[in-house]
């Protein structure tokens, strides 16, 4: 797993992932009790070095004296290992951004139990999370194989209170934390985005790790025609928006479409669009059993609201076309359908944003929407409070003289007036003055008190994510991509497709495992077909250039775009014809187009001889930046040491080969002189 230069490259197959093959991941995870001792250091180092609470500012600017090198190198130390053998260091450092994560979560725990000392502990909090950011990226640019496969994405248990917790990885727990801070690092939004694209993959073998497809760099087209493909959180995104769509429109047809008094039978149409909906909810209660209550979110509760009242209305439809002795008639059931089946129009068209989320703008959108729900609690519940107050007062009013004559208008009067709607006519003639009195005050309270509150409260959401906007949306999609790996690794029919997968699932229980995997391969190819074609097309021109990449030795992310202020990034895939015998020239137009273009640029600016900027004036430019020599030039004497030892071993290799060169090249000499 050593390139040319050194470079650790990705695992790609689930063989390699296991401990005793010496891949990437060639060392097993440390234990549970290892991963305490871990974490309990790096808790007892934040302690030490945020003993009061600081500004969050000098925190998380950059080059923060608290957070020093020396931090960092603490921390790295914290973990223990033997210095001189870096297999056995790095496997106990794999765990130390889940153990500072599970460090922010026991200060967010003790935040709540020493509310006195809570500013102290959401200090050390933010510590954590940007030390954590910190360590990221520093392996973002070292060893990008170990950021993403260890220190990101391999899943750890740690013992807790005697007891072994449920297996977590970083990225998990950073998410599930709502670490914005650390959501935000530059490597924990790349290993999402390859995640994403489904560039990493769970491994099959081993569902704690995860590996790099192996079908990347395939430049055929039937290598990425393959329904595993599918499993790529990016495609079964595309899926869902598709049926989404194809769902609205049904439904669109379906209430806007009844023409005529009659009660009619179900045409194709509605048919299909009840059976969209019966697979939906079909998958929310898969989604149910397989991860429990956790389930259930503000979009789940929404979208099992919206298929409920489709499901009510299917109900009184198949009752208007059933020949039952009733009591309303065939064609009062069709209408109460109908009616019933409008009401969710508003639930079935909200129901996009869940799929649309993926773009910034609605995203953010989602997120301030969420945030303002979760303030709004307060206010409802102190609504709440004063309406029962209030009623149970204007209720004893009115039975004072042993009847009760407008508790009705009472209750509709009260509730209006939460809209700005209420009316003091009811109470004119009532209990006077009592009455008058008991409005009066519910109506200040609650015009004047409770509005403004909630008004104060949706601004402080509203301002609280606009402030860290970006971060705010990169949770939500690390959110949004954990939905779809940490779902059940199975074969994937997106809804309502999973009804195929149900009729089949009688037939699959009877077959050889093997041979059931294939049937439900065969039939995914069939059913999938024209978005596989689409799907292969994408990733065929997409491979062209990661093979580019790695002819170049760059990461496979790398020419994505045409930047113009570097003259050879980017990559021309318009010559790469997709049926082409040729399936280089795309990089032989990459590399022409680059050399090109430097030599035009070198063409122009030497038309003038004292166009050229003298060298002095970079010296001068670098003399004028910021220094910042101790915290770039403080590296760890550990990374000296392994420098020192690869640059040693590197230099042996090529003295070896020089004397098998030289070697050769007598034996050579002696050939020629002997002829």
């Amino acid at each position: 797993m050593v390139s040319a230069n050194g470079d650790l490259h990705l695992p790609i197959s689930n063989e390699q992932c296991m401990p005793e093959n010496n891949g990437s991941l060639g060392f097993e995870a440390p234990t549970p009790r290892q991963v305490l001792r871990v974490t309990l250091n790096l808790k007892y180092l934040i302690d030490k070095v945020v003993p009061i609470v600081y500004d969050p500012n000098d925190i998380v600017c950059d080059h923060s004296e608290i957070l020093s090198p020396k931090v960092v190198k603490l921390a790295y130390e914290a973990c223990g290992g033997n210095p001189k053998d870096k297999a056995n260091k790095r496997k106990y450092q794999s765990v130390i951004i889940f153990s500072l994560l599970k460090v922010c979560e026991w200060y967010s725990i003790l935040a709540t139990m020493e509310v006195h000392n809570a500013n102290l502990y959401e200090t050390r909090n933010l510590a954590s999370q940007q030390l954590c950011k910190l360590l990221i990226e520093r392996e973002e640019t070292r060893d990008l194989q170990f950021l993403f496969m260890q220190l990101l994405l391999r899943r750890y248990v740690i013992n807790e209170n005697d007891e072994d917790q449920e297996p977590l990885n970083a990225l998990e727990l950073a998410t599930d934390m709502h670490c914005t801070t650390v959501i935000g690092s530059s490597g924990f939004q790349r290993c999402l985005k390859w995640i994403w694209r489904g560039w990493i993959v769970q491994n099959g073998l081993d569902p704690t790790t995860f590996i790099k497809d192996d079908s990347l760099a395939e430049v055929s087209l039937i290598s990425h025609f393959n329904p595993v493909r599918l499993k790529a959180p990016v495609y079964q995104n595309y899926l869902q928006m598709i049926f989404s769509f194809l769902f609205l429109g049904l439904y669109t047809l379906v209430v806007n479409g009844k023409d005529s008094e009659r009660v009619q039978s179900f045409d194709l149409l509605e048919s299909i669009f009840y059976v969209f909906n019966t697979g939906f909810i079909l998958d929310e209660l898969t989604k149910l059993y397989y991860i429990g209550y956790a389930h259930l979110s503000f979009w789940n509760l929404f979208n099992d609201t919206t298929y409920l009242i489709i499901t009510f209305a299917m109900g009184f439809r198949a009752m208007s076309v059933t020949p039952l002795n009733a009591k309303y008639s065939s064609e009062d059931w069709d209408k109460i359908s109908y009616r019933v089946l409008s009401c969710a129009a508003p639930f079935v068209w909200s129901r996009l944003l869940l799929y649309l989320e993926s773009q910034r703008f609605i995203g953010i959108m989602l997120v301030i929407l969420k945030h303002m729900m979760k303030e709004s609690i307060v206010f409802f519940f102190l609504l709440f409070l004063i309406m029962i107050g209030f009623t149970q007062g204007f209720l004893g009013l009115d039975s004072a003289d042993g009847k009760r004559d407008i508790t009705g208008p009472i209750l509709g009067n009260l509730t209006i007036t939460v809209l700005g709607l209420g009316s003091f006519d009811v109470f004119e003639e009532f209990a006077p003055p009592y009455a008058a009195i008991l409005y009066y005050g519910y109506y200040f309270i609650v015009s004047v008190i409770l509005l403004n509150i909630l008004i104060a409260l949706y601004s402080t959401a509203y301002q609280k994510v606009i402030d860290n906007a970006d971060d705010e949306y990169m949770a939500l999609m690390s959110q949004k991509t954990l939905r779809y790996i940490r779902a059940p690794d199975e074969d994937v029919y997106v809804s309502p497709l999973n009804l195929i997968e149900v009729f089949m699932t009688p037939i699959f229980r009877i077959l050889p495992p093997k041979r059931a995997k294939d049937l439900s391969y065969t039939v995914m190819t069939i059913v999938y077909s024209p978005f596989l074609l689409l799907i292969s097309v994408k990733e065929t021109r997409e491979a062209r250039r990661i093979k580019y990449n790695r002819m170049k030795r760059l990461n496979d992310d790398a020419n994505e775009y045409d930047t113009p202020w570097d003259l050879t990034d980017g990559y021309l895939d318009d010559d790469d014809g997709l049926f082409s015998d040729n399936r280089n020239s795309g990089m032989r137009a990459t590399q022409l187009k680059n050399s090109r273009s430097l030599k035009l640029q070198r063409t122009a600016e030497q038309e003038d001889v004292h166009f050229k900027v003298p060298k002095k004036w970079y010296k001068n430019v670098k003399k004028c930046s910021p220094s910042f020599e101790q915290y770039d030039n403080d590296d760890t004497e550990d990374d000296v040491g392994e420098d020192k030892d690869e640059v040693k071993e590197l230099t042996k290799k090529v003295e070896n080969l020089t004397a098998v060169i030289t070697d050769l090249l007598e034996k050579l000499d002696i050939k020629d002189k002997k002829e």
